[in-house]
Order: C-alpha cells, then structure tokens, then sequence
C-alpha cells in the first residue's frame, strides 16, 4: 500500500509484487531448505517447529526471477502480482524429501522441536493473474532440490 500510494502521488510506475518461500544457490542458511541441507550434509538432527504440519508453497529461484521478467514486461502499472504455485509441502515432508537425498533415515534424522510462536499454518497466494501474463513454474520440486543440494555439496562453508 505503502509503495501504490508513493506511485499515485509522485506519478512514478509502480508494480508490486509478493511472493514466498523462494528457495535455490545462496540463500541465507537460516532457511529452511539451505538449514535443512546443511544439516543433512553433517549428519546433524533437522529441527521442525510443532508436528511438521504447517503448509507452505515453494518456488525455485530461476522461476522467480522468470516471473519478475515476465511481470516487468507484460505487467500493468499500478498492479500487483502474487508470485507462487498451487503445489504446497507439509515442513515434514520437506524435512523427508531432503533426508531421501542424503539417504538418511527421517526417523531418526528429523527431531521435533517446541512450535515458533506465531507459526503461519498455512498462507497460500492466489497467482492466476501471473498465470494470465504467460508465466508457469518450470522448475520440478525434486529437479530444483537436487540442484541446491548439489550447489551446497560445492559450498559446504555457505
């Protein structure tokens, strides 16, 4: 709202776009995903918050930055573009995902922590306006894994 109403008043061309759990190389290791990885990559336990149930929609970083692309050339001035998927993953599932590729068994690796105050259950973005402009997720959920896993094996310091 903030960014709409510097655009109305000082004429500028404004478009807003939101989106959530990006996940690909370089992302800061408090995230879940790159968290999860280096963890795995130790043999360290990987920590989830309450049962694992919370639902979240995740986007690899190449189909981000394809829809800031597509929304930057074939967006409306003065819209705003939701960025994200119909395809959701419980953070267990997540957790199980990443074990498979480090061959670990979840049993044993995934340990269950006190729940974050406030952990979202769920928040789900509604992109058919983004679907509209020709954009569509490219990236499979196991193909964009195995390439930040494979990008982390490189940058075990990260």
């Amino acid at each position: 709202m903030l960014v709409m109403a510097y655009g109305k008043s000082y004429d500028l061309p404004v478009i807003t776009t939101r989106g959530n759990n990006v996940y690909g190389p370089f992302q800061f290791p408090e995230k879940l995903i790159p968290k999860f990885i280096l963890l795995a990559m130790r043999g360290q336990p990987l920590p989830i918050h309450g049962d694992g149930s919370n639902a979240r929609s995740f986007l690899y970083c190449e189909d981000v930055a394809e829809a800031f692309d597509v929304i930057l050339h074939r967006g409306e001035v003065g819209h705003v573009y939701n960025i994200g998927t119909k395809r959701e993953r419980r953070v267990i599932d997540v957790a199980k995902d990443i074990c498979a590729l480090f061959s670990l068994d979840p049993d044993k690796v995934i340990q269950f922590v006190e729940n974050r105050l406030f952990n979202d259950q769920r928040y789900f973005l509604d992109y058919q306006k983004l679907k509209n402009l020709g954009w569509s997720e490219r990236t499979a959920w196991d193909d964009g894994l195995k390439k930040t896993m494979k990008w982390h094996m490189c940058h075990p310091d990260w």
